[in-house]
């Protein structure tokens, strides 16, 4: 059954990618058996090449419809090049108030881009990463999510 969702969910990035101007990073981190551990953090480490434009980072969840949460607690941590570090935890809302899934679903599978921080300037050029730590207090991993990933794009 995950493999079905790994088919849609490459399609619903396909159709993304065609008209995408903007990007400058974007990768997914497949969560495995759909069952994200505490220990298990997602990071992504990508190059900064312009301090002067700005950005907007997005945080990308992919999600089943057995997922139990109409919320995802992270923490999320970013490292410059310089070794300096910025923590944060977000709220993503994955679902309404009645529990109507956000972002874009195919059958059992919702892709949601979260707006994390728009309008960024990297400080420095060089290497960055940001990291992912699912922080719900789950005894035995976070069960219904399937990807976690990072966008990087020049803000408009």
């Amino acid at each position: 059954m995950v493999n079905t969702y790994k088919i849609v969910g490459f399609l619903l990035l396909l159709m993304l990618l065609s008209c995408d101007s903007n990007k400058v990073f974007e990768e997914y981190i497949e969560v495995e058996s759909a069952n994200w551990k505490k220990e298990n953090i997602a990071s992504f480490e990508f190059e900064a090449k312009d301090t002067i434009t700005a950005h907007n980072l997005y945080i990308n969840i992919r999600n089943t419809g057995t997922y139990p949460y109409s919320n995802l607690y992270l923490f999320v941590t970013m490292k410059g090049p310089n070794g300096g570090l910025l923590k944060d935890t977000v709220n993503c809302i994955l679902a309404d108030s009645r529990g109507k899934w956000q972002g874009n679903g195919i059958g059992d599978l919702w892709d949601l881009r979260i707006p994390y921080v728009g309008g960024f300037k990297f400080a420095r050029t060089g290497k960055y990463v940001i990291s992912f730590e699912q922080a719900m207090r789950v005894e035995n991993g976070l069960s219904g999510i399937t990807d976690v990933g990072l966008r990087v794009e020049t803000a408009e």
